[in-house]
């Protein structure tokens, strides 16, 4: 007999205080190591990488889109406001009507 089945009351539950031999253990992650070799961990190691004068792509992108914005590009504007802001919430107004009812 195994031992989950040694575990187990007559209508299959196991049994108080049993943990089964797969489950993981109290605060420890099931996912040790995370998830290697994504496309995000690439980017930002190149965005990182420093030119011969010590600028980052990142802050050379930076730059480029509040140039934009300056010169009037309402999308740069728009990227800018969204990462230095946040983006504004969209509200959607609902209103519900009880005791009505609806014939068509």
């Amino acid at each position: 007999m195994s031992e989950q089945k040694a575990n187990r009351k007559s209508n299959g539950q196991f049994a108080p205080g049993y943990t089964p031999p797969t489950a993981w253990k109290k605060g420890q992650s099931g996912n040790l190591n995370g998830r290697h070799g994504s496309c995000a961990d690439l980017f930002k190691e190149l965005s990182e990488a420093k030119d011969d004068k010590g600028i980052t792509k990142k802050q050379k992108i930076l730059a480029k889109i509040i140039q934009m914005a300056e010169n009037g590009s309402l999308k740069a504007a728009q990227i800018y406001m969204d990462r230095m802001e946040g983006k504004p919430r969209e509200y959607v107004e609902q209103t519900i009507i009880e005791d009505e009812l609806i014939v068509e």
